[in-house]
Formats: structure tokens, sequence, C-alpha cells
């Protein structure tokens, strides 16, 4: 599931190296080879640090409502979680260190912004889900803190909010998202898409939308947008329980920011790049499938499930 934070970097990473504007930040100057590398192990290391300390800070929880994790089921110890989760942090920071003073703090404050849900958030859900929106529109600008387009991250924060949603409402999770928390919910968001949007439009100096882009470009992003919510009523009619639900909605949704990702691509117009990233993304479904498929054969036999 790492694999979808990995490309919303390689995506900053490669629009960043086709505009001129960018040329004197590392994101640009470096090799692409090392910008790639470095942001890969970035994401990894964030994803990573993020799920220890979930399952960490959970143990308790989970002893009693998912006997079957890591932690709670004896397999993995506190300490050894512990010690999962700083080194992820430290590996996120050693990637991140070439991209500048500006990458840094982003990056330890998305490990701030963590702790903070883990800690408190998640257990406010009109806080929590859009927390998760908001980290995922801040990591996006760790390789490149002043790209001033900015409506990849602000579908980055409305997919994995939307995403988050989706799960605690297929999931019955408790604390229950009540009627004002979820117009709460929809407030903070339209409060923070006019803050994402509106800070990218005023770092313009030309137009918003890159001038050299085709005209069809947006045609893109809504096709990925539109699929996604296609795929996610399917899996949901087709589930045989929420909790098998919940967890496809989690695997596809991660996942398709690769989409996303050669979605942008191609309303850009770097066809090029955006058939590398579909085919990366390819490699990504095809990894996911494969690994879900293995780990299901433990106690049946190998099928096609999605």
């Amino acid at each position: 599931m790492a694999f979808g934070a990995v490309t919303d970097l390689w995506l900053i990473v490669i629009l960043s190296r086709t505009r001129d504007e960018y040329h004197y930040m590392p994101v640009a100057s470096m090799p692409l080879t090392q910008a790639l590398i470095c942001t890969a192990i970035t994401a990894v290391g964030l994803f990573s640090f993020a799920a220890a300390l979930n399952d960490l800070l959970d143990a308790r929880h989970d002893r009693i409502f998912s006997p079957h994790r890591p932690i709670a089921s004896g397999d993995i110890g506190s300490g050894q979680a512990f010690t999962v989760a700083l080194a992820s942090l430290l590996l996120a920071l050693a990637g991140v260190i070439v991209f500048g003073q500006g990458a840094l703090v982003i990056t330890l404050l998305l490990a701030g912004g963590t702790l903070f849900y883990n800690g408190t958030a998640k257990f406010i859900p009109g806080v929590g889900l859009l927390t998760i929106g908001i980290l995922h529109a801040a990591h996006m600008l760790i390789p490149n803190d002043q790209f001033t387009f900015t409506l990849p991250a602000w579908l980055a924060m409305t997919h994995a909010t939307a995403v988050a949603t989706i799960m605690h409402f297929v999931q019955s999770k408790r604390p229950a998202l009540s009627r004002r928390a979820f117009w709460m919910l929809v407030l903070g968001w339209l409060i923070c898409s006019v803050v994402i949007i509106g800070w990218g439009i005023s770092k313009t100096t030309g137009s918003f939308w890159p001038e050299t882009a085709p005209a069809y470009g947006p045609i893109f992003p809504l096709l990925a947008i539109g699929t996604f919510i296609l795929v996610v009523v399917r899996k949901i009619k087709r589930a045989q329980s929420p909790m098998i639900a919940a967890e496809k909605i989690a695997r596809y949704g991660a996942l398709w920011q690769s989409l996303y990702a050669a979605a942008w691509l191609f309303s850009w117009g770097e066809f090029g790049w955006g058939i590398i990233a579909l085919a990366v993304a390819g490699i990504g479904f095809g990894a996911m499938t494969l690994l879900k498929e293995i780990g299901g054969s433990i106690d049946q036999p190998i099928t096609y499930r999605g």
C-alpha cells in the first residue's frame, strides 16, 4: 500500500523537472535516478512509521477487537514495533535531506501530524478523517515545497479523506460520525481546499494551469476519479462482509494514487511519462494482487479475488 505514496512523490519530481522555474531547486538539479530513489525511501519510511505507530498505540484495543494483528497476536513485541517505527522515521529523514531544509521541515511536521492523528485525532471522527487528508496533501510537497500547481495535492487530500470516510461508514466504526461531525468535516474540507488551491494560485506568476498543456487535459483526472467511484461501489456491493469491503477500499484507495499520477502527467501533455506511470501503476496493482493471493493461499487455494 506504500506504493501509492511513492508515486505521489514521483509525480511532483517529474512535474518539477518539466518547468524551468524550479531549475534552482535540488529536485530539478540532481540526477533523476537519485531524486526517484530518495523520494521512494522517504515515502516508504513515512508510511512504515505511520503503520508501526498505529499498531503500537492500538495494541491494547487490538488484543480485544483484532487479536490477529501482529502485536496483539504476539508475533511482534511492543519493543520491536517501537524500533521499527523509529527506524522508519530515521529512514524517511535520511531520504529527504537531499531536497533541502523545506523538505526536512515538512517531513518532521508530517511525523508530528501522524502522532497527533494516532494519539488524539482518530478518536474525533470529524477531525481525524480530515487530518488524514491534510497529511496526504502535505506529503506531496516534500520534493518541492514551492510547487505552485496544487491541484494534485488537493486531489490527494480529497481522495484520502473520502476513502477514510467511506471506510468509517462501511465498518460502522466507533465513535460514529454524527451528522454534526459530518458537516464539520465537510466545512473543514472546504476551508482546506480554498487554502491549498488559493495558495497555489497566489504564488503563480502566469497561468495556474500550464499553458502548454492540451485543452482536454482535465479529462484525465476526472476520468480517474469517476473510475474509482465505480470501483468502490462495485467492491462494496460484492464484498461478503463490511470488513472485507473496507479492506478492499483501503488497498485500492492507496494504489489509486498511482493512476492519479498518470492522469496528471497526461493532463500536462507529458504523454511519455504518463505511459511510464501507467506501466508502473500496472506493476503495483499486479504486485498487490499477487501478494494478496499468496497471503490468502495459506488457508485456501490461490484464486483471483480482486
